[in-house]
C-alpha cells in the first residue's frame, strides 16, 4: 500500500480542518467533531516485516492522541473529539474481513454518535 501519512502530516492536515474559518462561516452553530479512528487486526498485511498496510495498533493510537491534542490547542468550543474507543478498541480484533466491526457493534458506537450529536 501507499505510505502512512507520517504523524506530522496526519497534524498538519487535521490542524488545518480544524482552522479553517470557512468551515465555521457555513453556520453560526455549526460544531465540528473529530472522531477516534478505528483499530485493525493484526493480519498478514499488517503483521508481517515490511508491512503493506501501516494501519498497526501503534499508529492508530498516535493519530488518535494527535487528534485529541489538536482540539485542546485549538481552544474552540465549536471543536470536539468524538472518542468512540471504548466501545471498539476492545473488540478491535473481530473486523471479520480485518477492517469493518461487526454490524453489533457497529450499531452500537451509531448509537453513541447519535446521543452525544443529538442529546449531549
Amino acid at each position: 500500500g501507499e505510505a502512512p501519512y507520517s504523524l506530522k502530516q496526519w497534524r498538519d492536515e487535521m490542524t488545518s480542518v480544524v482552522t479553517n474559518e470557512e468551515i465555521f462561516k457555513i453556520d453560526g452553530e455549526i460544531k465540528l467533531f473529530l472522531r477516534s479512528i478505528h483499530h485493525n487486526p493484526i493480519g498478514i498485511t499488517i503483521g508481517k516485516c515490511q508491512p503493506s498496510n501501516w494501519r498497526s495498533p501503534p499508529v492508530i493510537d498516535s493519530y488518535n492522541m494527535i487528534l485529541k491534542k489538536i482540539v485542546l490547542d485549538s481552544n474552540n468550543s465549536r471543536v470536539d473529539y468524538l472518542d468512540t474507543t471504548f466501545i471498539t478498541k476492545p473488540v478491535w480484533d473481530t473486523a471479520y474481513d480485518w477492517c469493518h466491526l461487526p454490524l453489533k457493534v457497529s450499531s452500537v458506537e451509531a448509537l453513541y454518535i447519535a446521543y452525544v450529536l443529538l442529546v449531549d
